[in-house]
């Protein structure tokens, strides 16, 4: 077995609103989703570099319930005060400031268009 793996595999963000969602985290985080359906769940993927770490997507279906609770995810950004000011001019709020995390960064939390909970990390 490989211990030099990453742990983390795929993510997928609850969604009520595909449309709204895909509009909102584009514009965030200045990217483009291709919206299809797999197993009668609507998504939408996040762009895979293969850099950045883990991929996931937006989901929406009936076991998908966007919350503030549970698992928190984080997201990359080269600028979290920038990142952030769009967030708020596109309704999200802030839940966790711009903070620093010693040697890690920067990390913040925000609540999205959705009502998730989900964390900016910005690596040193």
């Amino acid at each position: 077995m490989d211990r030099k793996r990453k742990i983390g595999s795929y993510f997928e963000i609850p969604v009520q609103d595909l449309s709204r969602a895909m509009a909102f985290y584009s514009e965030v985080f200045e990217l483009e989703f291709s919206p299809f359906e797999i197993h009668g769940i609507k998504m939408a993927l996040f762009p895979d570099n293969g850099s950045l770490g883990i991929s996931g997507g937006l989901a929406k279906g009936s076991i998908y319930v966007p919350s503030t609770q549970g698992t928190l995810i984080y997201l990359n950004s080269f600028d979290i005060d920038s990142t952030l000011k769009k967030i708020t001019d596109l309704g999200g709020k802030i839940l966790f400031p711009k903070s620093d995390n010693g040697d890690f960064g920067c990390v913040a939390e925000f609540q999205d268009c959705e009502g998730n909970r989900i964390g900016l990390h910005q690596p040193k």
